[in-house]
């Protein structure tokens, strides 16, 4: 058996109010733990310290004082400084705040550096109009199938067919 099971049981052996099987246990660790011994007899000199103390008289009404107060609703009281805040901005608000401002920063950032020459892959093609450039950068990340509707539609948009004539 450990100390810290038997400590913890310490003060209802001293009363006696643990159960026979476990006021046996208790007693043959206590034979063979110097430790358990020590705390034991500290907690007989704190009981013995405090019988030593006069005792208070409490006031005859001061138990129907506590069950009223027990009893008494809760009053709510106006919340004050950021209180009212953390009241009305759930968390699960605060949850979506947060990912509806990244998708808005996010789309801002992308369209951004998608507008700018940050990039040194975008393709630049003098000659043709800003919708060709369009149809040329999504086709580096998207590659078109030869013969379908979309491959028609990109060599209709870029011209391409014209070139090849």
């Amino acid at each position: 058996m450990k100390c810290k099971d038997i400590q913890k049981r310490l003060s209802a052996y001293q009363d006696g109010e643990l159960k026979p099987r476990w006021q046996e246990r208790v007693a043959k660790h206590l034979r063979g733990c110097r430790e358990c011994q020590t705390e034991l007899t500290k907690l007989g000199e704190v009981w013995q310290a405090l019988e030593g103390l006069p005792e208070i008289d409490s006031d005859p009404d001061f138990y129907g004082q506590v069950i009223k107060k027990i009893n008494v609703p809760y009053e709510r009281r106006p919340l004050s400084g950021f209180q009212w805040v953390s009241q009305v901005f759930s968390a699960s608000l605060a949850g979506c705040t947060v990912l509806i401002a990244g998708v808005l920063i996010g789309s801002f950032l992308g369209n951004f550096l998608a507008g700018s020459d940050i990039f040194p892959f975008q393709p630049t093609l003098p000659d043709k109009a800003p919708e060709a450039i369009e149809i040329v950068s999504f086709r580096a990340f998207d590659p078109v199938p030869p013969g379908t509707l979309g491959d028609g539609y990109v060599r209709m948009v870029s011209n391409t067919e014209m070139q090849n004539r």
